[in-house]
């Protein structure tokens, strides 16, 4: 499952941090979660399922079948606005850090 999830985020393009977030739980927690130190808890899981609703619940817990499930246009839309919006705050965030590097 900790792939999984790990797919999850990499497919939204989301630190760990954003990823927490999201889903309404602690940085700390999913990092420990996902780098195995601790079991991924049910309430993860279920915060994971309602916040992507893109994403196929039985994926989630089995591996089983499609990552997302059958969906239609619009919620394909509105998929790659939430992809585009943090692409775009991905590349905000690397100009300042490469800005902050240039006046050292």
């Amino acid at each position: 499952m900790i792939n999984r999830i790990k797919q999850i985020i990499d497919y939204y393009n989301l630190s760990i941090n954003a990823f927490a977030k999201k889903i309404g739980s602690n940085q700390v927690t999913i990092n420990q979660q996902i780098n195995g130190d601790r079991k991924i808890s049910l309430d993860t899981i279920l915060k994971i399922a309602n916040s992507f609703e893109l994403i196929s619940t039985d994926w989630l817990l089995t591996g089983k079948g499609n990552m997302f499930n059958n969906i239609n246009t619009s919620t394909n839309n509105e998929d790659l606005i939430v992809t585009n919006k943090n692409l775009s705050e991905t590349v905000k965030s690397l100009s300042r850090t490469i800005e902050n590097l240039s006046h050292k």
